[in-house]
């Protein structure tokens, strides 16, 4: 009799662990590449590993977006193997400080400007974009434009700070990021 009260508590217990805390690579998404662009509501344009159609959401900052992307694709997001990240409209330095230390980027994701971010990143994709920039960082065209690289010229207070630029034709060109110091603010 004991021995069946143990069995069936044991049971129970394996059963309430269940497949949602077994944390396989199939129960999230991992970001590829997102476009982010303020304004009165933050803009994200995500593209995922696994090639599913691309996101666009909305929310007052860039914390609350992606929550609603996890909502609208029914999965968690991992940022950890983000690989570009095209920013439009927002504070680059805010930006960045939350895609390396909140969403815990790679060092080597690339940093790019483009006003119309989610459309390129929509038609083009990260193969093409991400390729397109470091093809033109090659031949001198553009700067060294990852994460790390411009994040420390950001807080370095550099007078000028230099990304790729993309633009709705394919082209690779530089683009000035705005600095802010404590004097401007």
């Amino acid at each position: 009799m004991i021995k069946k009260l143990l069995i069936l508590i044991c049971a129970g217990m394996i059963s309430l662990t269940g497949c949602e805390a077994s944390g396989l690579v199939h129960d999230k998404h991992y970001l590829r590449a997102v476009a982010i662009s303020g304004g009165t509501e933050t803009q994200l344009t995500l593209e995922f590993f696994t090639g599913d159609e691309k996101v666009t959401v909305t929310g007052k900052d860039i914390s609350t977006a992606i929550k609603n992307a996890e909502i609208l694709t029914g999965k968690d997001i991992f940022t950890g193997y983000t690989e570009l990240a095209v920013l439009g409209n927002c504070d680059y330095r805010e930006t960045l400080e939350l895609l390396l230390n909140d969403w815990k980027v790679s060092p080597s994701c690339v940093i790019t400007h483009s006003s119309e971010g989610g459309t390129i990143l929509s038609e083009r994709g990260t193969e093409i974009l991400a390729g397109s920039v470091k093809r033109a960082q090659k031949q001198g065209k553009t700067p060294d434009c990852d994460i790390i690289t411009v994040l420390g010229d950001l807080l370095d207070e550099k007078s000028t700070v230099e990304i790729a630029e993309l633009d709705v034709s394919g082209r690779v060109g530089r683009y000035v990021v705005p600095v802010f110091t404590e004097k401007t603010k």
